[in-house]
């Protein structure tokens, strides 16, 4: 019975096709399935297609987020790159360009995920590419999100970012002006944050990083000056004249509940970093630096191009 059935719907089916090409229709093909809105694949952006949101990304760093959650991993450090120098090129003063930095470089560390080394390698690029009279401001306030205690890592899970970061920044700044002095703010990144005996057993495995005795004696030197507040050393071994004011002091009194756990999961270790809040940004700790920002003058040199 059920053979004859389908015998019998097989029939109908030609004498309907047969009735259709008769009047002159072409039977409809089965359609491919359609990629929906929410395809990962259907959201990536294009290189060219992200290289012209650097000029608002730089603007605005809050717009940083949404823009990297679209950008392939392999291109996330390059991104952060192109962000940092706009920023550079932007009319503003000084403090008004640390404070960007500041921001956007915060927002490329919390965007970028910790898989095959992508957030170690966007630590190495900020140390790389923000010029050096920057680096006080921008080292000081990332060291702080940096704190072990308040990432709740255990001095073997910190000591061992610290040393993944470390090599990773000593090999990006083989090609920038000044690596002995890029060197010695990555490792700052990670000593500012911990106190005695931890400071000075990451400090001994850190040197060990560096590519030569002549570095390690002139890290020392900075590390120590830099530990007192002295970042002159630091300066004074580069080309710049420039000397910025790194944050008002109130600054580094701001809770530990409203700053980034930028390290709270590195390398899996614990918790989900793709689920923490972004309290401390709309928060704005950053007080009087922040002048100015919301009335950045649109557009910057080279928008729209490689910069």
């Amino acid at each position: 019975m059920n053979s004859k059935r389908a015998q019998w719907c097989v029939v109908v089916s030609v004498v309907l096709v047969c009735a259709q090409m008769a009047a002159g229709q072409t039977p409809a093909k089965p359609s491919a399935p359609r990629a929906t809105q929410s395809d990962p694949a259907t959201m990536m952006l294009t290189r060219s297609q992200w290289l012209k949101q650097v000029g608002d990304a730089a603007k605005n760093p809050g717009a940083i987020r949404g823009v990297m959650t679209q950008i392939s991993d392999g291109e996330k450090t390059e991104f952060t790159q192109r962000v940092l120098k706009a920023i550079t090129r932007l009319p503003l003063s000084p403090e008004e360009k640390q404070a960007l930095l500041i921001k956007a470089s915060i927002e490329c560390i919390r965007s970028t995920p910790l898989k095959n080394d992508e957030r170690y390698k966007t630590i190495a690029e900020i140390i790389a590419t923000v010029p050096v009279e920057f680096l006080p401001g921008v080292v000081g306030e990332l060291s702080k999100r940096f704190d072990p205690k308040v990432n709740k890592l255990s001095e073997e899970q910190f000591s061992q970012m610290a040393d993944k970061t470390i090599k990773l920044a000593v090999e990006r700044n083989k090609s920038t002006d000044d690596p002995a002095v890029r060197n010695t703010f990555a490792m700052l990144l990670f000593l500012n944050p911990t106190t005695q005996p931890q400071t000075e057993k990451l400090q001994a495995l850190l040197m060990t990083r560096l590519p030569n005795d002549t570095g390690r004696e002139l890290a020392k030197g900075y590390i120590a000056e830099a530990q007192k507040g002295n970042y002159e050393p630091l300066l004074n071994a580069t080309d710049t004249t420039v000397r910025v004011t790194p944050p008002p002091p109130a600054v580094a009194r701001v809770g530990v509940s409203q700053l980034e756990q930028l390290l709270v999961d590195v390398g899996g270790l614990t918790g989900s970093f793709e689920n923490r809040t972004r309290s401390s940004l709309e928060l704005s700790p950053f007080g009087a630096s922040d002048i100015g920002i919301q009335t950045v003058p649109r557009g910057y040199p080279n928008q729209g191009t490689l910069l």
